[in-house]
């Protein structure tokens, strides 16, 4: 199943500016379903990444209802492969850093070597105790220049 969420973000000329404008910006994340649990992408910068700079990409899980899932209950792998260069392929591990602990959203930093169509695959388990069922959310982005 696949829907796109957005949301419309309203921003105003500062108040020393005598007019106010305000300009609707939509910023898109795709949302990919797999059994009861959804999984929404946004990859920094702007859902542009860059070939050879760092990117980070989050996923935000829930289950059916909306409930969170916390990235520290999940076993989470990301599988990048490349649609345009099919030599290109890797994994990302569970990885850690303090806005995560923060958010409780799993992000994982990549460098993309080339530009090109990528597909990123989030495959997941609950951890001992939890219970949700294995899922597998793949997404796709563009890298460009």
């Amino acid at each position: 199943m696949f829907e796109v969420a957005s949301m419309i973000l309203h921003l105003s000329t500062p108040s020393y500016v005598e007019t106010q404008v305000v300009l609707p910006l939509r910023i898109a994340h795709e949302v990919k379903t797999s059994g009861q649990i959804g999984g929404t992408i946004h990859i920094e910068p702007n859902d542009r990444p860059v070939a050879g700079k760092k990117t980070r990409i989050w996923v935000a899980l829930t289950r059916r209802g909306g409930e969170i899932i916390p990235y520290d209950k999940c076993n989470c792998i990301m599988e990048v492969r490349s649609l345009t260069n099919r030599n290109i392929q890797f994994q990302l591990q569970n990885s850690f850093s303090i806005i995560e602990e923060l958010l409780s959203l799993p992000s994982k930093e990549v460098i993309f070597p080339e530009v090109g169509r990528y597909e990123l695959k989030l495959v997941g388990s609950a951890k001992r105790g939890e219970d949700f069922p294995p899922f597998a959310l793949t997404f796709t982005t563009n890298v460009g220049r």
